[in-house]
């Protein structure tokens, strides 16, 4: 249809929509929107010969193949119509609120043109929520304006989500509002409470390229702002109200004489250009009078329009003149750099700024951890005199914790305790070494060590050298979190300094001034990670407690975190102990901890948060949140479409002796080495055992599956009175199940290292293939024997696990 039909239908003095207009690019565009007329319905456009084919699709584009989506032909409309959205005022044609819902480029499988003329056009769309093949059918249906049918195509895009599962759920103009501009209008687009805030994922390297921007990390307390009517209300990140507690926050924004809007940034007191988190703390304490500063980065609304769907550097933009007209020095704008993102850490880490924040310029405000917004912190460490030493407590062995310090002008500072990040070898390595320097006195001033540990502690002469990770100093000067990074061999305690931290460390660690506020309580074994009610019994049969769970978690992490770092992971809670309720969690809760972290991934109606960490102190904060066993899944977050591991899971029935699981893992492993295939061999912790397989380069999920299967069957098939492949107490009387459906999408199977919520306090312990004969059952291994066991080992029995490189082969 030509550009008049599309003319003609509007009167442009009294509508925003363009007229003509648009620049065609280097490929042609597409854009759905999101049209809240007289009848909702979704607008879904292509570029075809300089201008935009248009269909109406009442219920808006389905991802599932199945589905066949009415879509009416109409007008063209101008390129220039891609970038439109607000709304279309009462009166006019098609009066109603327009939203852009997806953007992007598409390409046809054949001519375009001839292809419409036919009647069926497939076509590619790489868009942020429309990706991969389509296709549009001509109806012979007799009808006003023709018909067709919206398709997606089976391919890794296609799900069962719908156009409106990915729509926020946030009010619109009714079209009789539409234009009019009173107070009580306008807040009626806007929700009278806290609206869901962008949320960061956490990277170890900034993103390269200009499509990204970079700020610094501010280290102080998210804060958003809803001003509603002209009321202005303040909250936190968790939709906590804060509007009582910061009049001086209120009555800046107050002054910027908004209706209505939504603003989002970090309050901080600031020292120098760095934000400083224990001041603030001390000031919202009322222990001092410092400044507080309300650092702004995002408006996803201002007066009466809705910025949700606007790129974020107009947004940016947006903002910045706002706050550059009100010239308050309560409300600072935060800045930005466009690209250079390496540069950009660099000069924050040399600026002492814990980090920076990465954004993509033309993302959404879509709220959730959705991957536009990065974090990439700056993790400090430095070089530290050990000065002594804790006693072991519980399971553990060696040491409990080292006591740090600095040289100082009357010999050493105590600066903090480290009791995380060892290897149980590196605690007997240390234990030797330290014994040979024990002293009577302590070689510092130990007023700042708590009490407790000061009457447990073993002082030494310093002579050895540590470094150890750490984020910031707390009151009085202390480390904050620290973690034990490696023992420094090369250097002696003459080469400190109060003033130089280690060439290796990603930023400069520099003590902050004392404060009055307590420094964090920690554990004898766990650092920084404080584990309340330690003596909660985890398992009354062998007497463990919660505190005994974490010290085992501390011990084996350097095993454990392989096995789970950066994958999605489902967990079993108890938090009463094993003989009350336990229950799996997939999906990160709220309030967790700083360290867990968490994965995007998409459901059946929608996404969600997966539970993530990668670190010995998201570990223990597990631990603290009553975690017992730890399941992940076969595949690492930068990868979730392919597996990176088969799991067999020998389950036997009650009647079939240890001895016949011993035999049926070393025929699973005789039958994948027959084709070429290398496994290795674990106790579940329970009554079974595990052969688990490498897969390097990664294996598709689909390919993963039906290969698990076939082996399943075809050992089913050999030898049918001693397995069984399907699942079901009937169907392995007497049998072993193997269990081969671990091996799909969003299945797991526990870790090696994992504790289980059993009497017996098993542990799913990896073997070698020798060894495998002389353990007694799956539950062998237990918190209590487990730590004997790796001080005797001589080596990792999986060690050339991550080294094997090997796909799977085709079998008939």
């Amino acid at each position: 249809m030509p550009l008049q039909t599309y003319r003609r239908k509007r009167r442009f003095a009294d509508t925003p929509e363009p007229a003509a207009g648009g620049k065609r690019g280097k490929a042609p565009i597409f854009v759905v929107q999101l049209h809240h007329a007289s009848h909702r319905h979704y607008d879904f456009r292509l570029e075809v010969d300089g201008a935009l084919k248009s269909w109406a699709v009442p219920k808006g584009p389905s991802l599932d193949p199945s589905v066949k989506r009415l879509a009416v032909e109409v007008e063209d409309h101008p390129l220039s119509y891609a970038k439109f959205s607000g709304d279309i005022p009462k009166g006019n044609y098609g009066a109603g609120h327009v939203d852009i819902f997806d953007y992007g480029t598409w390409q046809a499988e054949g001519s375009a043109r001839a292809d419409l003329k036919r009647g069926e056009l497939k076509f590619v769309l790489h868009g942020k929520i429309l990706r991969g093949s389509w296709v549009l059918v001509r109806t012979k249906r007799e009808a006003a304006k023709p018909q067709w049918l919206l398709i997606k195509h089976h391919d890794e895009f296609s799900s069962k989500s719908e156009a409106d599962d990915f729509v926020a759920d946030e009010p619109k103009k009714p079209v009789a509002e539409i234009g009019k501009t009173s107070r009580r209008k306008k807040s009626a687009s806007l929700k009278n409470g806290a609206f869901a805030p962008e949320l960061c994922r956490t990277t170890t390297a900034p993103p390269a390229g200009d499509a990204w921007l970079h700020e610094a990390k501010w280290d102080g307390y998210r804060l958003l702002t809803t001003v509603v009517a002209g009321v202005v209300r303040l909250w936190s990140r968790n939709a906590i109200e804060w509007t009582v507690r910061l009049p001086e926050i209120v009555a800046a924004i107050r002054k910027l004489k908004l209706d209505n809007a939504k603003l989002d940034g970090e309050l901080v007191v600031l020292d120098g250009n760095r934000a400083d988190f224990n001041k603030l703390q001390a000031r919202l304490a009322g222990e001092n009078d410092a400044t507080l500063i309300y650092m702004l980065f995002d408006a996803p609304y201002l007066d009466g329009e809705s910025l949700r769907d606007v790129p974020l550097i107009e947004r940016k933009q947006r903002l910045s003149k706002l706050l550059r007209k009100s010239k308050q020095q309560v409300l600072r704008f935060s800045e930005h750099h466009v690209g250079a993102g390496e540069t950009v850490m660099q000069q924050a880490v040399a600026a002492g700024i814990e980090g920076i924040v990465s954004k993509r310029l033309d993302s959404p405000y879509r709220g959730g951890r959705n991957g536009d917004w990065i974090k990439i912190k700056a993790r400090m460490s430095d070089e530290f005199a050990v000065i002594g030493f804790s006693q072991p407590q519980g399971i553990r062995s060696g040491i409990g914790a080292l006591l740090l310090g600095k040289p100082a002008e009357d010999g050493f500072r105590y600066v903090g305790r480290v009791g995380t990040g060892f290897s149980a070898e590196k605690l007997r390595e240390l234990r030797t070494m330290l014994d040979k320097n024990i002293v009577d006195k302590a070689p510092s001033d130990t007023s700042l060590l708590e009490r407790k540990y000061r009457n447990n502690a073993v002082w030494v002469s310093p002579k050895l050298v540590v470094e150890v990770y750490f984020q910031g100093r707390g009151g009085n000067g202390l480390l904050r979190q620290p973690a034990f990074k490696t023992l420094r061999e090369d250097k002696t305690v003459h080469d400190l300094s109060e003033k130089t931290s280690s060439k290796k460390t990603s930023a400069k660690a520099q003590p902050d001034k004392a404060q009055k506020a307590e420094p964090k309580r920690a554990t004898p074994s766990t650092g920084e990670i404080e584990i309340t009610h330690p003596e909660r019994k985890a398992i009354p049969a062998l007497n463990v407690t919660k505190q005994d769970v974490a010290d085992y978690y501390s011990l084996v992490s350097a095993w454990l975190l392989p096995e789970i770092a950066n994958r999605p992971l489902s967990v079993l809670r108890c938090p009463d102990g094993i003989h009350s309720a336990c229950f799996f969690q997939k999906h990160a809760g709220k309030g967790w901890g700083e360290h867990i972290k968490s994965i995007t991934i998409k459901e059946k109606n929608g996404s969600a948060e997966y539970l993530c960490i990668d670190d010995v102190l998201g570990l223990l904060e597990l631990v603290q949140m009553n975690v017992l066993e730890l399941h992940p899944w076969n595949t690492h977050a930068r990868d979730l479409k392919r597996a990176d591991r088969l799991v067999f899971d020998l389950d036997p029935h009650a009647s079939v002796t240890w001895k016949r699981m011993v035999a049926a893992a070393r025929i699973l492993r005789k039958h994948l080495a027959s084709i070429g295939l290398e496994s290795f061999v674990r106790t579940s912790g329970g009554k079974g055992l595990h052969v688990v397989v490498p897969l390097r380069p990664t294996v598709a999920w689909a390919k993963v599956k039906a290969f698990a299967q076939a082996i399943a069957v075809a050992m089913s098939t050999l030898q049918p009175d001693e397995f069984v492949a399907v699942a079901g107490d009937k169907n392995r009387q007497g049998k072993i199940f193997i269990d081969w459906l671990r091996n799909t999408a969003g299945a797991t199977s526990v870790a090696s290292y994992s504790l289980r919520a059993r009497d017996a306090g098993g542990v799913a312990m990896p073997l070698t293939w020798d060894e495998l004969g002389k353990v007694k059952s799956g539950d062998a291994f237990t918190i209590r024997n487990v730590p004997a066991r790796l001080q005797r080992r001589r080596g990792d029995p999986w060690a050339e696990f991550e080294r094997i490189e090997q796909g799977l082969p085709k079998i008939d």
